[in-house]
């Protein structure tokens, strides 16, 4: 779904599970530091590579991108939390499913 947002944190406590609150925010002329995120690439290597698991790491709050089972009732009846946790968890890793992928060339 393009959104045309940034993928947004801050300290505020996310509405089911307390955890840091996420959300989609700003557009292409507003911005600001609550929209940074480090990607880290689980395993060896430095390019982001298909089918390979990463965490991204808010830059502000220290906050890893998570989900879980918890569930909104009313506002986005259904839909999942999706919130960010202090501590770096197996259940935290992402998986890109859909892309535009570059063929990777080994340089010499």
């Amino acid at each position: 779904m393009r959104t045309r947002k940034w993928l947004h944190s801050h300290l505020h406590a996310s509405p089911i599970s307390g955890n840091l609150e996420v959300s989609c925010f700003g557009g292409e002329t507003e911005s600001d530091t609550g929209d940074y995120w480090r990607l880290t690439i689980e395993g060896s290597g430095k390019t982001w590579k298909q089918d390979q698991k990463i965490r991204l790491q808010h830059v502000d709050t220290g906050g890893y991108l998570h989900s879980h089972d918890k569930k909104y009732a009313r506002i986005a009846g259904g839909q999942q939390e999706v919130c960010g946790v202090r501590e770096k968890r197996a259940d935290n890793v992402w998986l890109a499913a859909e892309g535009v992928y570059l063929p990777v060339t080994d340089s010499k």
